[in-house]
């Protein structure tokens, strides 16, 4: 049976949210117009970087990794990786930070804004159309 990586926003500024990964995909998160899932800037979400993270998905398999963000990227609680305090953008990006393997249930963590890992199986043609960005 073919399955899709779902993620939803259980917190932050879209309770409810859903992005659905069907095949093999790349997708960064952040609040930079370049990110496959933007999140919006200002109030709550300047504690997200610009580009905070990075989702290799290739259903039913997920891994994630830290882009050299300031405040860290968090896995069920624990923190997976960030850069170093005094140590800029720029530095932090020339950086190779460790891949965490993600697991149906677990929670990642930006910011105020939390994202529940489901793996979701693919049972018809529509299912095959799914949502690959996610601009707000």
């Amino acid at each position: 049976m073919q399955t899709a990586i779902k993620l939803k926003m259980t917190e932050g500024a879209f309770p409810g949210k859903e992005f659905k990964f069907a095949g093999h995909t790349v997708c960064t998160i952040g609040r930079s117009d370049d990110c496959s899932l933007r999140l919006p800037s200002g109030g709550a979400n300047m504690t997200i970087s610009r580009r905070h993270c990075v989702l290799e998905i290739d259903p039913p398999e997920v891994r994630v990794r830290d882009l050299g963000s300031r405040n860290g990227t968090f896995v069920n609680g624990m923190l997976i990786g960030r850069r170093e305090p005094g140590r800029l953008n720029e530095d932090a990006t020339l950086i190779e930070m460790p891949e965490c393997s993600l697991r149906e249930g677990d929670e990642l963590r930006l910011g105020n804004t939390v994202l529940r890992v489901e793996v979701v199986p693919v049972g018809s043609d529509r299912d095959h159309e799914c949502e690959t960005t996610g601009k707000f």
